[in-house]
């Protein structure tokens, strides 16, 4: 399996890092797989037509077959009308988006490139957060569920703590976060580090 992350580096526009997911031998029954669409900016399609033609995309296979959404704030969504209009492919998101949005209900499967992922629900950064796991790798796309929590200053609700908790319980060797780059080491004791800052930090109702 092939991670790609697009991130087009604007100061001038805020988005997220998507994250495009191939086949590692571009087989039939890949799914050609856009997790987040960043922001409207015009230059983002671009951006990510320029990245795509660069790849090998499997013969007759569109370069977007689905989007998973991880949540449906402006930097995770906003390109979606452009992603919609020029492959349509299908739309995983908690809350229904895209042209052809499809069903998406907690630990739902899905083939995310050559790979059986999960669609896990991780409310807590929004209320309608989703991370996607796959099992057979241990990557784990998080959106912006997961994030350095460095000391236990903040406030958090208590959503986020079971969210945590459930994470903590994967065996993960991979986040690729919305923001940030990816943490390829010692991803699980990230996890359970964060998850120990929370516990001693504002738990609000």
């Amino acid at each position: 399996m092939r991670v790609l992350p697009l991130h087009r580096d604007d100061p001038h526009d805020y988005s997220c890092v998507s994250y495009w997911v191939l086949g590692e031998n571009n087989t039939a029954t890949d799914r050609n797989t856009l997790i987040d669409t960043g922001s409207t900016d015009p230059g983002n399609l671009w951006y990510f037509l320029k990245e795509m033609a660069r790849q090998p995309k499997g013969i007759g296979k569109q370069a977007v077959e689905q989007v998973i959404l991880t949540h449906c704030h402006f930097d995770h969504i906003g390109g979606l009308p452009a992603i919609d209009q020029q492959f349509g492919p299908e739309t995983y998101a908690w809350i229904p988006a895209g042209q052809r949005p499809m069903p998406t209900h907690d630990h739902q499967a899905v083939m995310v490139g050559d790979q059986a992922g999960l669609i896990l629900y991780t409310p807590g950064h929004s209320d309608d957060s989703i991370c996607l796991f796959l099992p057979e790798t241990g990557i784990l796309f998080s959106g912006d569920t997961l994030y350095r929590i460095n000391d236990h200053l903040g406030a958090y609700p208590k959503a986020y703590v079971s969210t945590l908790e459930r994470l903590a319980g994967l065996q993960v060797q991979a986040i690729y976060p919305g923001h940030g780059s990816p943490i390829l080491q010692n991803a699980t004791e990230f996890i359970r580090t964060c998850l120990d800052n929370v516990h001693q930090s504002l738990i609000q109702e």
